[in-house]
C-alpha cells in the first residue's frame, strides 16, 4: 500500500481518520465486530503511544481522532488496525453463515476494508471540535437513524463529552491535548 505523501504530515500529531469496509458493505454490523474493534483501539493505543480524541464506529466505516503523543505512527497503527480486524471480522462472519464468496478475491484471500483510509491533519482546536461534531452526528444522518441524539449512539465517543461517561479507556479529551 502506498503512502500518498503520508511523509508530509510525519511531524504532525493529531488526525482526523476514515477507513471503509470494501464496497461500502455493513460487515461491522453483520459480523457485530463493535467491541472488537474497541478492543483494538485499545491495543494499538498503548503500543503507538496514542490517544482517541473521538470515534464513531458505524456499520460499514469508521471515523477516529487520531492523536501521537510521542512520536507518529500513523501508517502503522491503520496498518496493524486493518490486518488483525480483517481476519477476525472475516471469522466472525463466516460464523454466521455469511457467504464469504461474495468478500474472496482473485488472489484466494477475502478483503474486508479497503485498501487505503483517509486522513486529515486536525490544524487547530476549531478544527477538531468541527471534525468531532461531525463523527458524533453521524449515526443521526437520516439514511442511517442509528439514534435520535449522538449521546445515544453505543459506538461513539458522544456519551463521554456530553454526558462525561468513561466508558472506553483509550478515550481522552481533547482539551487533555489543546
Amino acid at each position: 500500500m502506498g503512502l500518498r505523501n503520508r511523509f508530509l504530515y510525519k511531524h504532525h500529531s493529531c488526525f482526523f481518520i476514515t477507513t471503509t469496509c470494501e464496497n461500502w458493505a455493513p460487515f461491522i454490523e453483520k459480523s457485530n465486530a463493535y467491541q472488537l474493534l474497541l478492543n483494538s483501539f485499545l491495543f494499538l493505543c498503548n503500543k503507538y503511544e496514542a490517544a482517541i480524541l473521538g470515534y464513531v464506529i458505524m456499520p460499514n466505516h469508521i471515523h477516529l481522532i487520531l492523536y501521537f503523543k510521542k512520536e507518529n505512527h500513523l501508517s502503522s497503527f491503520m496498518r496493524d488496525f486493518k490486518k488483525f480486524t480483517s481476519v477476525q471480522i472475516r471469522q466472525k462472519l463466516d460464523q454466521t453463515g455469511y457467504d464469504l464468496n461474495k468478500i474472496r478475491t482473485g488472489e484466494g484471500g477475502f478483503k474486508i476494508w479497503k485498501d487505503r483510509f483517509d486522513e486529515l491533519y486536525i490544524r487547530d482546536r476549531n478544527h477538531l471540535e468541527e471534525k468531532l461534531d461531525y463523527i458524533h452526528t453521524n449515526p443521526l444522518q437520516a439514511h442511517w437513524c442509528l439514534a435520535k441524539r449522538p449521546e445515544e449512539y453505543l459506538y461513539s465517543s458522544a456519551s463521554y463529552y456530553v454526558e462525561n461517561k468513561k466508558q472506553d479507556s483509550f478515550i481522552s479529551h481533547y482539551l487533555d491535548f489543546a
